[in-house]
């Protein structure tokens, strides 16, 4: 695995376990670094499972494999802490931009990350929004679409 780092927030990591617009593209760059995101991330990504299937986007045999590949899937992530400092960090982003408590905290613990490992890395997402939050706050964004 590449020493390249990317941080997957829930609408890009969705992505490389249920096929839709832009999982192609998801998969290809979780294939080409080491993939980190937030401990929100198991959370995140079990709701907008279950909202689909509920809604009758997923049905249950799709919704069943999703759910094993994402809790496999998780394994292999650098899970990132939510931790006092992502606490306070995340209050700052949503008085300075317009994300939301989810996206701020996936926000800020992308920038934790990068500036305590000095390592620059790439925020991948598929929330225009949450996208704009990150570049105004100094990450480098990949909108995935």
């Amino acid at each position: 695995m590449t020493s390249f780092w990317s941080y997957f927030d829930t609408s890009a990591y969705i992505k490389l376990f249920i096929k839709e617009a832009g999982s192609d593209k998801a998969r290809k760059k979780a294939r080409e670094c080491r993939v980190l995101s937030s401990a929100i991330i198991a959370v995140e990504s079990y709701s907008a499972l279950a909202r689909r299937r509920r809604e009758g986007e997923l049905p249950e045999d799709a919704f069943q494999k999703a759910l094993k590949e994402i809790k496999e899937g998780i394994k292999s992530v650098e899970i990132i802490a939510v931790t006092d400092e992502v606490l306070k960090r995340a209050q700052d982003i949503t008085l300075r931009s317009p994300a939301r408590t989810m996206d701020a905290l996936h926000i800020s613990s992308a920038l934790l990350f990068q500036e305590s490992t000095d390592i620059e890395l790439t925020f991948i997402t598929s929330d225009k929004k949450q996208g704009g939050a990150a570049a105004q706050a100094g990450l480098r964004v990949v909108f995935i679409e």
